[in-house]
C-alpha cells in the first residue's frame, strides 16, 4: 500500500548554502504516527553526453576532492536560477570542452535518491558537434577526454567511472545506440 501526497505538517529550513539547502520536515504517515526527516535539496543539474558521428563520446577527467582521487564523467553542471534544463546543457557543454552541438535530445530526468536527498538531473545527448575553445570555471581543473563509446561502457564495467549519472548515461546511450535508436 503506497502513501500519496504526505503534505508536511511543518517544514523549517535549518541550513542554507550556495548550492542546497536542509529542511526539517513532520509528517504524519498514514498509521498517524508523525515523523520528522531531514531533508537536503540540492539544485537540478544537467548532464550531457556529447557523442560523435563514429559513437565517440567526450568525457572530462578531474580531480574530485570529495572522492579523493580523478573521477572520469559526463560535463555536468548546476542549473543557473531562471535557466532551463536545455540553456543549462548547452552551457556547462561549451565551458567544460568548448564543444557545441546542432542536435540536443533530452534522454531522462534522473531522481538521484528517494531519501534523505533530493537532487534532480536531467540528462541530455548532443550530436553534431563542433569542436571550439573551452572556457572552464576559475575553480575547474579538466581535462577532455575522447573515446569509443565501447571504451566507456568497460570503464563503467570494470568500477574506472563511478559517477551516477556517468554511468546511467553511458549504459544508456549504449543501450540505444545498439538498439539503433540514435
Amino acid at each position: 500500500m503506497s502513501q500519496k501526497n504526505l503534505d508536511p505538517l511543518s517544514e523549517k529550513t535549518i541550513f542554507k548554502a550556495k548550492l542546497f539547502d536542509v529542511s526539517e520536515v513532520g509528517i504524519k504517515l498514514k498509521s498517524g504516527r508523525e515523523v520528522v526527516h531531514h531533508v537536503a535539496k540540492r539544485r537540478p543539474t544537467v548532464c550531457v553526453l556529447p557523442l560523435t558521428k563514429n559513437n565517440e563520446v567526450y568525457l572530462v577527467s578531474q580531480y574530485r576532492y570529495m572522492l579523493k582521487k580523478n573521477s572520469l564523467e559526463l560535463m555536468a553542471g548546476f542549473i543557473d536560477a531562471g535557466e532551463d534544463p536545455l540553456t543549462a546543457a548547452k552551457r556547462e557543454l561549451d565551458e567544460e570542452t568548448g564543444i557545441k552541438a546542432k542536435n540536443w535530445k533530452e534522454l531522462m530526468t534522473v531522481d538521484m535518491s528517494a531519501s534523505v536527498f533530493n537532487a534532480v538531473s536531467y540528462l541530455f545527448l548532443a550530436q553534431d558537434l563542433e569542436q571550439g575553445i573551452a572556457h572552464p570555471e576559475e575553480e575547474e581543473d579538466i581535462t577532455v577526454v575522447k573515446m569509443p563509446l565501447e571504451e566507456a561502457v568497460e570503464k563503467v564495467i570494470t568500477g574506472q567511472m563511478t559517477t551516477t549519472m556517468s554511468i546511467i548515461g553511458i549504459l544508456l546511450l549504449d543501450k540505444l545506440v545498439k538498439e539503433k535508436k540514435i
